[in-house]
């Protein structure tokens, strides 16, 4: 018990100095600068061999995600994803067959990650596969979202940043709706509430030859000491930045679903990163707070995005343009 305070006491404490713009900055910049300066090394090393394949891949690490993969795939296809890297970590659940039409399609490569934790090793493994392969690549998790508010795909929104290493969006913290059992829908049709506002967490779009290294879940390091930026073109430095911004592209971030599948995500989060490692269980009296959070602001912006954006997918294949 007293080493668990302890523990929960620094994490805190940690947290709290790290929203201090100036500490973060320098937590941030003291590594970045180190491993600029040993750039050549580790995922810097170029792969000549490889072939442009597309403009955007997509990164994912997964455990028991079988239910919501389909729609996910679905989704990110539609906004513009040529390429799927999925590392399966100690996945138990009948994943490989809703995989595998995309497979058998060339748009899903599947990697087995028997890792604890999965990250960072899964972001560097992804990174050293897509430099000169794709412009850019993507981090984001089963449960979260990008939406582009002009209903441009993702790639188009990016091109918009090709003088910078790595695009940062901002999570839209969406709740349970009130949902206690699993609804048998899509998730962005199932949960349509969410916070009023933007989190300060958020996750990068980067130039895989910009990178030296992974940070974390939410970040890397670049080559020549550089940073990711928002959508407003503001510097980022570490896991967040505040006030946030979110108002041309942003990230739905589905974290709590009903309580069911809160509590099941709160059993498996442990081997997918360090955090889940290193901070205490999630108990169920939590999952019952976040349940009651989140629900401020009706929001349907994913399932509008993603009917404009099929929509304009099939244009686009029948003209032709996109395979």
């Amino acid at each position: 018990m007293l080493k668990q305070r302890i523990r929960h006491g620094m994490s805190r404490l940690r947290w709290h100095l790290r929203k201090q713009p100036w500490v973060g900055a320098a937590l941030y910049m003291m590594p970045n600068i180190f491993y600029a300066l040993l750039r050549g090394r580790g995922t810097t090393a170029r792969r000549p061999e490889l072939t442009r394949c597309g403009r955007l891949a997509v990164c994912l690490r997964f455990r028991d995600e079988e239910r919501f993969l389909e729609e996910w795939l679905d989704y990110y296809r539609a906004a513009g994803v040529n390429h799927f890297f999925l590392y399966n970590n100690f996945s138990t659940d009948g994943y490989r067959e809703v995989l595998r039409p995309y497979q058998e399609r060339g748009q899903v490569t599947l990697i087995v990650w028997p890792r604890v934790p999965a990250s960072p090793g899964a972001e560097n493994d992804c990174i050293a596969r897509t430099r000169g392969r794709f412009d850019w690549v993507g981090f984001v998790d089963a449960d979260e979202f990008v939406v582009v508010r002009d209903g441009r795909s993702i790639p188009d929104f990016l091109d918009e940043f090709g003088d910078v290493p790595a695009v940062a969006l901002h999570w839209y913290y969406f709740g349970s709706n009130g949902h206690e059992q699993r609804p048998h829908d899509w998730v962005i049709r199932a949960y349509t509430r969410r916070a009023a506002h933007p989190n300060h967490h958020f996750k990068v779009f980067v130039r895989p030859e910009r990178v030296t290294r992974n940070r974390n879940s939410h970040n890397f390091y670049y080559r020549g000491a550089h940073c990711a930026v928002r959508e407003d073109r503001r510097r980022v430095f570490g896991s967040m930045a505040s006030p946030a911004s979110a108002q041309r592209a942003w990230i739905n971030h589905y974290y709590c679903k009903s309580l069911q599948d809160y509590l099941e995500r709160a059993a498996r989060r442990s081997t997918l990163d360090k955090s889940g490692i290193n901070e205490p269980s999630r108990q169920e009296v939590m999952a019952q707070a976040a349940m009651a959070a989140a629900n401020d602001v009706v929001d349907h912006s994913a399932i509008d995005y993603f009917e404009k954006r099929h929509v304009a997918r099939r244009r686009e294949e029948v003209e032709g343009i996109v395979p």
